[in-house]
């Protein structure tokens, strides 16, 4: 890269173009995702256990889709990670949801415009505006998912590495692992580093702040219920308290619109978000981790030649492998290989890595696709992309 090119700031405005679509989606849309979120908060402020479901105690705390009368919520996440949405949760719904997507999208804008502007690496425009119309970042949007946050602090968290902030580096990937497990598995791209027992010391420090901080701030009920939930697969959920829905609550028949009580009548889902990243591992948390974990080693060992920059980009696609419940928002976490990629990839086969963007989520094979490429990323580069990124000083091993 010459980093005496002056930006042209002026080619990439056309790519902010799908925000409008985005905005209007965020709208219209009940993000029955971030609703467990909320409703996670909400529990929080009012002193209760954010996995049980309590709609029996009121109206407010109906979950349309993840929970209805079951006996958890949709809050499936690590305890600690419960307190985050009780500020959310003191807002007007409509208004903390399409403040939480805004979040999301400024994150994602925000770490764009950073990489650009330090001349990080090379972005295309044209990767800007098909990540913007991408199903995975419509459908994250549709169903209020914090992908696109953890996304970019994963990114930082590598930043951090490059720039010898190990603590912060490693306790903002243990702060990932609180909030989903799964990110965990992007320490592997640290494994042939120089300073690994340095980083992996802070990595497990950091685990056991966390973890201090569950048991302190959170009660063992939660923590119980936590893992209770964590072993029941999605579709066998237990009945709660209630038989059926209170009036004037659920689903409007023969539509995709869902009534509730603190909100407009909204679209609970669009057809677009139907799709799973890892549909054959779906009931098998075991051999989806073996899996899942064995393609992040490969990428290390092909990789670790190049740059960590590379291994880190393309381990993140086997999170979705590592994760049996994956949706089609999980391919979130194939945007920094696409984007990173896009311009070093041969004109004849950037096809290729376009297609887990843009094919029908209702495939089921989106997720497979960003993995198989990940394992073959750097066999679709041109010759002179190659040697760049060998003599870059930028994404050299530490």
């Amino acid at each position: 890269m010459n980093n005496k090119r002056k930006i042209e700031w002026s080619k990439y405005i056309i790519s902010l173009s799908p925000v409008f679509l985005i905005f209007y989606i965020s709208n219209e849309t009940y993000a029955i995702d971030y609703r467990a979120f909320y409703l996670a908060g909400k529990s929080v402020l009012n002193n209760l256990n954010p996995y049980l479901n309590h709609i029996s105690l009121s109206n407010d705390f109906y979950g349309p889709v993840n929970s209805e009368i079951s006996k958890f919520s949709g809050w499936k996440y690590p305890p600690l990670a419960s307190y985050l949405f009780a500020p959310f949760a003191t807002l007007k719904y409509e208004v903390s949801k399409n403040l939480f997507n805004l979040i999301s999208l400024l994150s994602g804008l925000t770490f764009t415009f950073f990489i650009i502007k330090k001349r990080i690496y090379d972005i295309n425009p044209t990767s800007l505006l098909i990540t913007g119309i991408s199903f995975p970042l419509l459908a994250t949007i549709s169903r209020g998912q914090i992908e696109i946050i953890l996304v970019c602090l994963a990114l930082y968290s590598l930043y951090l590495y490059k720039k010898g902030k190990f603590f912060l580096s490693a306790f903002l990937l243990a702060f990932l692992g609180s909030l989903k497990i799964f990110p965990l598995i992007l320490a592997t791209t640290f494994l042939k580093s120089k300073k690994r027992i340095l980083f992996f010391g802070y990595l497990f420090l950091s685990l056991l702040i966390l973890y201090f901080l569950n048991i302190i701030l959170c009660p063992i009920e939660w923590r119980l219920s936590f893992f209770e939930r964590l072993n029941i697969p999605w579709n066998e959920m237990p009945t709660g308290d209630l038989k059926v829905l209170p009036e004037n609550l659920g689903i409007i028949k023969d539509s995709m619109m869902v009534k509730t009580s603190d909100a407009r009548n909204l679209f609970h889902s669009h057809f677009f978000v139907f799709g799973f990243a890892n549909p054959l591992l779906s009931k098998n948390l075991f051999l989806s981790g073996i899996i899942g974990t064995l393609g992040a080693f490969i990428c290390l060992i092909k990789f670790s030649k190049f740059s960590n920059t590379l291994v880190f980009f393309t381990i993140m696609n086997w999170i979705n492998i590592i994760n049996p419940i994956s949706w089609i928002m999980g391919l979130i976490w194939y945007l920094p290989l696409f984007i990173f990629s896009y311009d070093k990839v041969k004109s004849s086969l950037k096809f290729i890595i376009i297609l887990p963007l843009v094919l029908p989520p209702f495939l089921n094979i989106s997720g497979y696709l960003a993995a198989i490429i990940s394992l073959f990323i750097i066999d679709l580069f041109s010759k002179e992309n190659i040697a760049d990124i060998k003599n870059s000083n930028l994404i050299s091993y530490k």
